[in-house]
């Protein structure tokens, strides 16, 4: 039941560091599952994925003994889809549930969080539910908790702060799909959508780039995560964009381990570098 949907390490690469001097661990956690990368200084040495429901995670992580041993830090990314971001201008920490409110519903029984994402002047407000919290408070107690916007984002601008002219990046994941725009290196739109099919996946471009009065001809629209070449979202994109292309990642990974696109994990592979 708690089988890894993809599961790669160097082995041998691991055996000869001190995991809690020398390794560090990034980790995803939401509804839909969990998936963690554990690297040294120089490159990823190990990754691992799970599509499991949430009740299922604590299960994921006792029989895990990759996600249990001590490291020299450990970060976590919630990726919640109930979280908003407020410009700091209006931000008020003592009315953070009622500003979540203006976006969600049913949030009377989340812990409400929040971070300061400074790069674009702005706080990430978001839900944690009592379960997430006692999973990571129980087995996680040392790592670093943020929500997955907060350390998305200002990696994403960092490495489109360059860029001449209009992109968006969408990031595929289990049943949920982050969309970010660019103007010409300037942040202007993210959102979070969960979808059943391709069709759900297009629709959502679409209609992102109808509320930021962008033309799909004149933009580069760009994959990362779960998705390849191969699949029909990537094929019916070039029906509406004409440039589609895919994320390059900046981290090197284990020449031991199991091939992945440059594209595959992206958010995983680049969480530490917002810390």
């Amino acid at each position: 039941m708690n089988n890894p949907a993809f599961s790669s390490f160097d082995l041998k690469a691991l055996e000869l560091h001190s995991l809690s001097q020398e390794c560090h661990i990034s980790i995803q956690i939401g509804l839909n599952g969990l998936s963690y990368c554990v690297k040294n200084d120089k490159e990823i040495l190990g990754i691992e994925s799970y599509e499991q429901p949430l009740s299922q995670v604590e299960n994921v992580i006792k029989e895990n003994d990759w996600l249990t041993k001590d490291y020299a830090s450990s970060n976590i990314s919630i990726t919640t889809k109930k979280s908003t971001l407020i410009p700091s201008t209006i931000f008020s920490n003592e009315n953070k549930k009622d500003l979540l409110r203006l976006n969600h519903r049913k949030i009377e029984e989340l812990d409400i969080l929040t971070d300061d994402v400074s790069i674009i002047d702005s706080h990430c407000i978001y839900g944690v539910s009592k379960a997430e919290q006692d999973i990571i408070t129980t087995h996680l107690p040392k790592s670093t908790v943020k929500h997955f916007s907060s350390r998305y984002i200002p990696h994403l601008l960092s490495e489109n702060k360059n860029f001449d002219g209009q992109k968006m990046v969408v990031n595929v994941s289990y049943n949920q799909i982050n969309i970010s725009i660019f103007d010409h290196s300037k942040f202007i739109y993210y959102n979070v959508f969960n979808y059943k099919n391709t069709h759900d996946c297009i629709y959502y471009i679409l209609f992102a780039c109808e509320q930021v009065e962008l033309n799909p001809e004149n933009m580069t629209l760009e994959f990362m995560g779960d998705i390849s070449k191969d699949d029909e979202i990537f094929t019916l994109a070039y029906t509406y964009v004409r440039n589609v292309e895919f994320s390059q990642r900046r981290v090197s990974i284990s020449q031991n381990i199991e091939k992945i696109n440059p594209h595959n994990f992206y958010s995983l592979i680049h969480q530490h570098l917002c810390e």
